[in-house]
């Protein structure tokens, strides 16, 4: 039986190359080899530091539990 697709967009974790700002927060700066958050978006990436990547993925997964209640709920 095949799976269902996921509906999270492409993501991982990756190491920056080399210093740059944070997609999110302009004043976070990410220094060369520190990890960061990969979002791919319309096949442009986009890099969030580990503060900002963690504050989306706590508001993601609040989101994502609300749906699943609503689905659930009769």
């Amino acid at each position: 039986m095949p799976r269902p697709k996921s509906i999270l967009q492409r993501i991982e974790v990756d190491v920056a190359l080399i210093a740059h700002n944070c997609q999110h927060n302009q004043n976070h700066r990410l220094k060369r080899g520190d990890k960061r958050l990969k979002v791919i978006v319309d096949r442009s990436p986009e890099h969030y530091c580990v503060s900002c990547a963690l504050e989306i993925i706590a508001r993601d997964q609040a989101k994502l539990q609300e749906i699943a209640e609503q689905l659930t709920k009769q």
